[in-house]
């Protein structure tokens, strides 16, 4: 059997040795550094998801610092609160906020189908919590892979508790999102 400091020590290990390797080497660019894969867990899903894993990508040409700034003035317009600004690692967004009716000034079905009931989508008429995120990589050549992830789960807010349910997406606010990044860029 394992004594409880002998498990801390263990853990401790673990978590410096993965900081560590999280460290840039001395000669070593930012586009060989190990990528951060940024995971959020949501009411409905069973397991947290990797959004890099659900992100769409594109090459952008421009430096990622310049994208990473584009990207936080998309949020911006878009009204979509930043919490994640990590510019060594490239990402920008939010992990989880709730919201309800609108997402980028459209009805939450123009973004999300999670079902339907008798009075429409239910993206409408549900609170949604939604995770959005934009990472950004150095490519070789200068530019930058830039990777745009959106996730949502929907919850009744009407009657009887009612358990969560995961939510598809159109692909409409991703896009708006790298539309915005790439405006942002050629002004």
């Amino acid at each position: 059997m394992i004594s409880l400091a002998r498990a801390f020590r263990v853990v401790v290990i673990l978590v410096v040795g993965a900081t560590v390797a999280e460290a840039q080497l001395p000669g070593q660019t930012r586009s060989q550094q190990p990528t951060v894969r940024l995971r959020t867990a949501l009411p409905g899903y069973p397991d947290p998801i990797a959004l890099d894993t659900v992100a769409n990508y594109t090459e952008m040409k421009a430096a990622p610092g310049v994208v990473f700034s584009a990207a936080v003035e998309a949020f911006k317009t878009l009204d979509i609160p930043v919490t994640v600004r990590d510019s060594i690692h490239g990402t920008v967004g939010n992990l989880g906020w709730i919201k309800l009716r609108q997402l980028a000034g459209k009805t939450m079905s123009t973004s999300f189908n999670c079902g339907s009931g008798m009075t429409g989508p239910n993206a409408d008429a549900y609170r949604l919590t939604i995770a959005a995120v934009v990472m950004i990589e150095a490519l070789p050549n200068g530019n930058s892979r830039v990777g745009v992830a959106l996730v949502g789960s929907a919850q009744d807010v009407q009657g009887a508790s009612k358990d969560p349910v995961p939510c598809g997406t159109s692909g409409y606010t991703e896009g708006r999102i790298e539309a915005l990044v790439r405006a942002k860029l050629t002004r």
